[in-house]
């Protein structure tokens, strides 16, 4: 998949990064189709927080679409469009 990775402080890189697994049977993965970048992904890209350390993936906010659900999972099935902040 494509990520914006804030590879250092104030440097990002659009990169091919490893597709997500579940990590957990209540797990989720969504296919992101939109990203929001608010105040704290400004401050997390200038350090200002240090709530984000180099290297991280950025943009916590989004929409799309579920892709597959962990075996607990009840309420969302692939197919379905959500929003998160994670």
């Amino acid at each position: 998949m494509k990520a914006l990775v804030l590879e250092e402080y104030k440097r990002f890189a659009y990169r091919d990064v490893p597709d997500p697994d579940l990590r957990g049977p209540e797990d989720v993965i969504v296919r992101v189709r939109a990203a929001a970048i608010c105040g704290s992904d400004v401050h997390g890209m200038d350090g200002s927080t240090g709530r984000r350390r180099p290297p991280v993936i950025m943009g916590h906010e989004a929409a799309g679409d579920i892709v597959r659900v962990g075996s607990e999972v009840r309420r969302f099935k692939p197919g379905d469009r959500v929003t998160f902040d994670s």
